[in-house]
């Protein structure tokens, strides 16, 4: 139940134009979470950036901070770009 939840919020998170650049885009999904489908991307490999890295990069302002576990798996670069894949 909550992976669906956390689907939902990944389909919604990525429509936000603030934060969508440090966003890996929803290309597709089916209504109620039950499937969501981002473009490939080169995951982090394990001590390849800081946590306080991670966390700077998640902090997008005083009042938002991008819902993402800072580990290195929820992280990777699309198109050349760092950006947060599992966010919800």
């Amino acid at each position: 139940m909550w992976g669906l939840l956390a689907n939902m919020q990944e389909r919604e998170f990525s429509k936000v134009h603030d934060m969508s650049e440090k966003l890996c885009p929803v290309k597709f999904s089916l209504p109620l979470g039950l499937l969501v489908v981002m473009p490939r991307v080169r995951v982090l490999n394990e001590g390849e950036l800081s946590r306080e890295a991670l966390e700077k990069f998640c902090t997008c302002n005083e009042n938002y901070t991008i819902p993402a576990e800072l580990k290195h798996d929820s992280f990777g670069y699309f198109k050349g770009k760092l950006v947060a894949i599992d966010y919800g």
